[in-house]
């Protein structure tokens, strides 16, 4: 397709695969004991402003089969067909809520779990998707302030925002969102900005979900697609993209976590090029993009979800690299500083739910007068972790002409971050029960083809005179590294 951007997915991995993310799909029961508890809090408001309107706990429960939305419902008969859209097979029905008319088959390989046990004309399956797009809706849209997506001039026949129910296991998809391909660029009138490449769109979902959970997930996943394509539908990083729509999921339900999974690609894989897909070169940063959400989870726990919002809103006039120097320029820091601090979050695991994320990779490990070089280096915007094993006051120095570092030292749950100035410092090491260094790349690859590794030795000899932390930070979440061979891909993908 000519000029236009490729549908973005939420992709399925089987149990067993690396991140062991999701099991196989199956027909979902609606009178089955619902798999996870109620959640008892709305959506953390860690955005700055004050919220348009905030759910309730009882919204929430809706998605539980309590306190039922009141829910549009057209009589049963042939949904519009559109070439442009999804064929989804016969006997085609649409279920409207305010929002969103969700289709879906009555007959062939995508039609939902047929239960319909209020028999009212609708599966029961479908009005659970319908509970939780609206949820998503009063979410996204009226709680964290997106602007919701452009109407479609009526291709899923009428205004409101189209969901396709389609068997997608057989393609390795748990969902995706598309543009309207033939479709114009609009200024999106649901949005105060001025957009040059706003397009309507759709979403596909998954006919039959098991866990249910992960259909909550994905449909949180799959809308902030939509609202993206109404921003700007030719954004060029990819990883934003994946990784605005996973942070979402976090943000929408917090309970489910399933993108949990994803942060392992980073954590394991913490030197990777940040615009890398993942997976091709190394297994450990296989869905890289999606893992990615931990770098706007941390941008979003310390300067408030409008921060990545505000992102989005500046991609409809600017893009790359330029929109992150004036998101973080207005919180006073710059894309280089808040670099190195979210590299230092990695290793303390600094995030409020820390404790579930893995401990970061440990490149190796330097010891006094022995020089360390690792086999592979540090990618753009990418960071090396490496253990310091020494005695005494010691000089740490970074051989290299383009990378940076900071030392942190760790004892009793805080730790105390010494930058390397013109790449050395000098501390007590006798200090700290633990120290590492991390080396920063805080270059940025103009594109995902440009990506390249750069090279460095690391030396500890003993010398130097104390030198103040220039910052205490808390570790209570923090989880001793190690080193892990990285793994063989052809053997890992064999069949």
């Amino acid at each position: 397709m000519a000029n236009t951007i490729i549908p973005r997915g939420r992709f399925f991995l089987a149990a067993g695969f690396i991140f062991g993310l999701l099991t196989a799909c199956q027909a979902y029961s609606p009178t089955s004991t619902p798999p996870f508890p109620p959640p008892t809090d709305a959506p953390t408001a860690t955005q700055a402003e004050t919220p348009t309107s905030t759910p309730t706990p009882a919204i929430l429960l809706r998605l539980r089969g309590e306190d039922l939305p009141t829910l549009e419902i057209v009589e049963p008969g042939e949904s519009p067909t559109n070439r442009l859209r999804p064929q989804i097979g016969n006997a085609r029905q649409t279920l409207d809520t305010e929002h969103f008319r969700i289709h879906y088959a009555l007959e062939s390989i995508n039609h939902p779990p047929m239960a319909d046990e209020n028999n009212d004309g609708h599966p029961d399956y479908v009005e659970e998707v319908a509970r939780a797009v609206e949820y998503v809706w009063e979410s996204e849209i009226d709680y964290f302030g997106w602007p919701a997506p452009p109407p479609d001039v009526d291709l899923g026949g009428d205004d409101r925002y189209d969901v396709y129910l389609q068997d997608l296991e057989s393609d390795d998809l748990l969902g995706y969102a598309s543009e309207d391909d033939e479709a114009e660029n609009v200024d999106n009138p649901n949005s105060p900005m001025i957009e040059r490449f706003a397009k309507s769109s759709y979403f596909v979902i998954e006919n039959d979900y098991f866990p249910i959970e992960s259909m909550y997930s994905t449909v949180a996943h799959e809308f902030m697609h939509s609202i993206q394509f109404g921003i700007d539908a030719r954004e060029t990083q990819g990883w934003l993209w994946e990784a605005t729509a996973t942070w979402m999921e976090e943000e929408v339900f917090d309970s489910v976590n399933d993108a949990v999974y994803w942060v392992t690609s980073v954590f394991k894989s913490p030197d990777s090029c940040q615009l890398t897909e993942g997976g091709i070169d190394r297994v450990e940063d296989y869905g890289h993009w999606y893992g990615e959400w931990i770098f706007l989870r941390y941008l979003s726990e310390n300067y408030g979800h409008a921060a990545v919002r505000s992102a989005w809103e500046l991609a409809a006039d600017t893009d790359g690299y330029k929109i992150w120097d004036a998101v973080l320029a207005r919180s006073g820091t710059s894309l280089e500083q808040f670099f190195q601090e979210y590299s230092i979050a990695l290793l303390l695991r600094d995030f409020d739910e820390g404790d579930t994320y893995p401990a970061v990779r440990l490149e190796g490990t330097a010891y006094e007068n022995q020089p360390f070089t690792p086999t592979d280096g540090v990618n753009q915007l990418g960071s090396d972790y490496i253990q310091i094993s020494s005695s005494g006051m010691i000089i740490v120095t970074v051989e290299s002409d383009s990378l940076t570092g900071v030392v942190v030292g760790i004892s009793h749950d805080q730790a105390a971050v010494f930058p390397l100035t013109r790449n050395q410092m000098t501390m007590d090491s006798d200090a700290y029960q633990h120290l590492y260094l991390i080396v920063l790349n805080t270059y940025r690859a103009a594109g995902i083809n440009n990506c390249h590794i750069t090279d460095y030795t690391v030396s500890i000899t003993s010398g130097g005179g104390p030198q103040e932390p220039a910052q205490l930070l808390p570790a209570d979440h923090f989880s001793v590294p190690y080193v892990e061979g990285l793994l063989d891909y052809n053997d890992y993908f064999r069949q």
